[in-house]
């Protein structure tokens, strides 16, 4: 007779060229205060040509927690985390990334939430906060100032928003988690098949993922007190090319609208290139009050004061021709 697992929890974390960084993302997952007997952690090594596959070796020798690590040709982080998915032995599956550190009390307080929960509940996510190596660096002062993780979509009535987490009253819809500090039901994830493995790139495979689990009128639960840490971008340039990932993640996602039921997500893809223009324009007219306030503030260096607000408003221009090119791109394969 085959012996039940134990495992509550498994927790999938894929990655790519990021040895450095995954190091200590697995040293904070030893430090957790949660049962290590409940739960386990799985990497899938996606074709990284760094000291990745050693670093995995060296650590399932020395660690006492459950851990197991898969190695494969590059094929993408939606196809590692469903490799993850399958693999898993928990009834619950958290994801992080190889960039984040967890918090000693991470898995414990996700399974005690759970427990609190109605069993529409999906998934649970949380906050990150950003950190550097070196905080005196431009490109650390820069993403720090932005605290973009710290911005939540919420679903209003006619569109979906970004909201700071510290204007949360705790009774909003949240239509999506992120995938870098969340915990599902993994009985829903494969109810839906998992993740849409056409999105090779982080940015957009999950909200992508959380939409198709509202069709089946599931819900998500936040808690603003779940913190992950996430190691901040090295350099300005590398916050550009995410952006790039992520909008042509938001394009994709806009061309399948039509498979997600609800309303509002429906709407907020319908006009994704309307709003990037009305963001780009009142960015573009808000500059100089945005200049006045850090001035006002009287915590920022004056290069930061002239230049931050300077390259949020890049962004949004950045953004907006990202934008078109990406659907004049999946106009004409469609065509095609």
């Amino acid at each position: 007779m085959r012996e039940m697992s134990s495992i509550k929890i498994s927790v999938i974390i894929p990655t790519h060229n990021r040895a450095h960084l995954l190091r200590n993302c697995l040293y904070s997952l030893e430090r957790q205060v949660y049962d290590k007997n409940l739960f386990e952690v799985i990497v899938i090594n996606d074709g990284s040509t760094d000291d990745t596959r050693q670093t995995l070796e060296d650590f399932k020798k020395n660690t006492e927690i459950n851990f197991n690590f898969i190695n494969q040709e590059n094929k993408g982080v939606s196809f590692s985390r469903n490799v993850g998915i399958d693999n898993a032995r928990g009834e619950y599956v958290a994801f992080t990334d190889d960039d984040c550190i967890v918090p000693e009390d991470w898995l414990f307080r996700m399974y005690h939430d759970f427990v609190s929960v109605d069993e529409t509940v999906a998934g649970i996510g949380g906050p990150l906060n950003c950190f550097a190596l070196n905080e005196k660096l431009y490109a650390s002062r820069f993403i720090q100032f932005l605290d973009e993780f710290n911005y939540i979509p919420v679903a209003r009535k006619f569109i979906i928003f970004h909201t700071h987490i510290s204007k949360l009253r705790g009774d909003e819809q949240i239509p999506y988690l992120r995938t870098s500090n969340a915990i599902f039901r993994k009985k829903y994830l494969k109810e839906v098949g998992g993740f849409d493995i056409n999105f090779k790139r982080a940015g957009g495979e999950d909200p992508d993922l959380c939409y198709r689990l509202l069709n089946l009128n599931h819900q998500f639960f936040f808690d603003k007190n779940l913190v992950v840490f996430h190691h901040t971008r090295e350099s300005v340039l590398s916050y550009f090319k995410s952006l790039k990932n992520y909008m042509e993640g938001e394009v994709r996602k806009s061309k399948k609208r039509h498979l997600y039921s609800n309303t509002v997500v429906r709407r907020s893809y319908k006009y994704l290139i309307p709003r990037k223009i009305i963001t780009a324009f009142l960015f573009f007219c808000f500059y100089p009050i945005s200049v006045l306030s850090m001035w006002h503030q009287k915590k920022h260096p004056l290069i930061d004061i002239l230049s931050f607000p300077f390259i949020v408003t890049a962004s949004k221009f950045f953004v907006l021709a990202i934008s078109v090119f990406y659907h004049i791109k999946y106009l004409k394969a469609a065509k095609s």
